[in-house]
């Protein structure tokens, strides 16, 4: 909140003025912590971004007139459930040092300061389990003995079970749902690679790009033949298993999975829709590189899918999409990890 009447009251030139009022709104629901936003341009992009790539009201006003979030992007403490600090996939460095880590991902301690003021620790269920069954699916997308298809569809079976355990909402029911998922293990993928999640992610890309500057990736999806074109995505991108592996753990982590937004006590929900968010990201990064692209094509693609996702409402649009207004089924969820 600070933030806001800070801009809202900052001396400036009169085109930056015009331009802060009109595109700093105060959120319907909004809080100490998140109290207002800027309202983003048809192309997706901040109303502060000059021709020339330079932020304009720090080019005008200096770093100090920045707000909290942008100074410190791409970090982003998370506070509200266990003290975090994580690096969204939206930037194209993080995106980089991303794909080149061949090693499992860690997640360490170390000493961190903002200055600003954090939210406080909320102390609910959610708080309670959040580690636990993030660590569940962190792990099962860090097995290596597997696919990274078998490892979604193997979270698709955890997210089921955890479903159930949330839905009375009480601790012994959580907790047996933990256990449960502590005896299961994924299986063995067998025959062909499932392809037919590929009309549905191709939809969900065509819709998309209706609210979201990504028509070039629905456009080359429409016009692709999924099966060939992966094996030659595949074979430009030998190591693609593990930079999708290390994408989807840090997504995980700094999206606060499954607990998010509207989403927080429905984890087969949450995970519906990461399972859109690979298969888009995967169909997008197919039809669009295999036939020519490097590393950086690759880089540009995966930091603007992400940046749709962590700056929109897309979970909540991915799950209407693969839902039609009702509950998203496993037999739709399933050919989309396959992918």
């Amino acid at each position: 909140m600070r933030d806001y009447f800070k801009l809202v009251g900052m001396e400036c030139g009169r085109d930056l003025r015009e331009r802060l009022d009109r595109s700093l709104h105060i959120l319907r629901d909004a809080t100490l912590e998140r109290y207002a936003e800027f309202s983003r341009t048809y192309t997706g992009d901040c109303p502060m971004l000059r021709p020339d790539g330079l932020c304009m009201l720090q080019r005008e006003c200096g770093e100090d007139a920045l707000s909290a979030v942008c100074r410190y992007y791409p970090r982003s403490p998370r506070t509200l459930r266990a003290d975090e600090c994580a690096l969204s996939a939206s930037c194209e460095r993080v995106c980089e040092q991303l794909f080149e880590k061949t090693d499992r991902m860690r997640f360490v301690r170390i000493p961190l300061e903002f200055a600003y003021e954090l939210p406080k620790r909320s102390d609910d269920m959610i708080t309670r389990f959040y580690v636990p069954v993030r660590k569940l699916f962190v792990s099962a997308l860090q097995n290596r003995e597997y696919t990274v298809s078998g490892r979604l569809a193997f979270c698709e079976k955890l997210a089921a079970v955890l479903r159930d355990g949330f839905a009375a909402r009480g601790i012994s029911g959580i907790e047996r749902a933990l256990e449960e998922c502590a005896s299961l293990s994924p299986e063995r993928a067998a025959g062909e690679r499932d392809t037919s999640g590929f009309e549905t992610a191709a939809y969900m890309l065509s819709r998309l790009a209706e609210r979201y500057p990504i028509e070039r990736y629905a456009a080359a999806c429409a016009a692709s033949e999924y099966g060939g074109m992966e094996k030659e995505f595949l074979k430009r991108f030998p190591g693609w298993e593990i930079m999708c592996e290390q994408v989807l753990v840090n997504h995980v982590f700094y999206d606060g999975f499954p607990f998010y937004g509207d989403l927080r006590y429905d984890i087969y929900h949450a995970f519906a829709a990461l399972a859109a968010l690979y298969a888009v990201w995967k169909v997008s990064s197919v039809c669009s590189l295999a036939g020519e692209g490097d590393i950086n094509a690759l880089v540009a693609l995966t930091s603007e899918l992400f940046r749709m996702a962590e700056n929109s409402n897309f979970n909540i649009a991915a799950l209407a999409l693969l839902a039609n207004g009702g509950v998203p089924e496993k037999s739709v969820i399933l050919p989309l990890c396959a992918l």
